[in-house]
């Protein structure tokens, strides 16, 4: 009887076994890491209420027309004449003061970018209104500029009677990563008036989140924050001036984690931004801003779409804020996140249909 040796693989078989091993092994990871929903078990930490006398601090423009007897609130939707369409040249500003973010690299804003808004002229377009006895949403569709150059933007401004009206949903109803849906569907299942993309914490390891009174996430990043308080106000922060103690016992509503931070709290336009070269680039964009205490307005501009709309760089929309008179602004997700809902439907063009995200940002339910 003679024994058999078995013939050693070739060098070359066991150099792909190898590689097609290490290649499943990574595609599983990444299905897991990535794409795999994963609830976090995390139930958040109360921190902050809104006091049921603060209920009517703030004056809604509309207030005498919006009293009703019963007790349910109702809805009230109008929207516009045909023809609607306004243009306005706007004069120039003087005076601005620009304020420097310490921890960014040198992303200077672009004084010829803003002062191409804050100078250009504004077609302005009323898309309707709606509203309840403790909200008011009044959204427009608005463009600058021509042919390449053109900007085209969507404009909700905002009126509460409460911080507690700025709500936020999380997709599922669930905290966590890799947990999506559509802003269209979360919108309709909040029963929303007005909805707008959120930061997209679930895309980050790392980050601030605080949403409706509640402490789900306490990591500092190296993005800016932005803090909505129940007392109404809003204030942005650099990841070093950012003090979780602080901001709490402050009264800490909502904190969205993603920037940068556009505007110095006077309505001026930052001088330099805390973001990478890409994302000053021109792209669609999603923001919140405050007025006053009340009283707030949520950009969505369209981009990737020449002729339409190319985008803003971070310059173009810090000044569309400021120009629709905020006193501190905050960029929020963008590119396919960029997107805005009203009147039961996405109301701008979304860069390819848009995508689905953890979270939104709403009025109304």
């Amino acid at each position: 009887m003679t024994n058999k040796t078995k013939k050693p693989m070739p060098v070359w078989a066991m150099i792909i076994t190898d590689v097609v091993l290490t290649a499943a092994a990574i595609g599983v990871f990444m299905l897991f890491d990535y794409v795999m929903p994963q609830s976090s078990g995390v139930k958040g930490e109360v921190i902050a209420t809104v006091d049921s006398s603060a209920e009517g601090s703030f004056t809604l423009p509309n207030a005498a027309d919006n009293s009703q007897d019963d007790s349910e609130p109702a809805v009230t939707t109008t929207a516009p004449q045909a023809e609607k369409a306004t243009t306005t040249l706007r004069t120039e500003q003087t005076n601005r003061r620009n304020w420097g973010n310490q921890d960014t690299a040198d992303y200077r804003s672009d004084q010829n970018a803003i002062s191409s808004i804050t100078n250009g002229a504004i077609t302005s377009e009323e898309l309707g209104s709606a509203s309840t006895d403790n909200a008011q949403v009044t959204v427009y569709k608005k463009s600058i500029g021509e042919g390449s150059n053109k900007i085209t933007y969507f404009v909700a401004d905002v009126y509460v009677t409460s911080a507690s009206e700025i709500k936020a949903a999380f997709a599922d109803g669930e905290f966590g990563k890799n947990i999506k849906d559509s802003v269209f569907s979360m919108a309709v299942e909040n029963n929303a008036l007005f909805a707008i993309n959120g930061d997209f914490y679930g895309n980050s390891e790392r980050s601030i989140v605080i949403r409706n009174g509640i402490k789900y996430r306490d990591d500092v990043n190296d993005a800016d924050v932005c803090v909505l308080f129940t007392d109404g106000t809003m204030q942005t922060y650099s990841p070093s001036e950012y003090d979780s103690d602080a901001v709490i016992a402050k009264g800490a509503w909502q904190a969205w984690n993603f920037g940068p931070a556009l505007l110095d709290g006077s309505g001026n336009v930052l001088e330099t931004f805390n973001t990478t070269k890409y994302l000053n680039s021109s792209n669609p964009r999603s923001a919140i801003g405050c007025v006053s205490a009340g009283h707030y307005i949520f950009v969505t501009v369209d981009g990737r779409n020449e002729g339409y709309s190319k985008g803003a760089t971070l310059s173009e929309l810090a000044a569309i804020m400021s120009d629709e008179g905020c006193m501190s602004a905050f960029n929020l997700d963008g590119g396919k996140s960029a997107m805005m809902y009203f009147n039961n439907s996405i109301v701008n063009a979304p860069d390819g249909g848009g995508r689905d995200l953890s979270d939104i940002i709403y009025i109304g339910g």
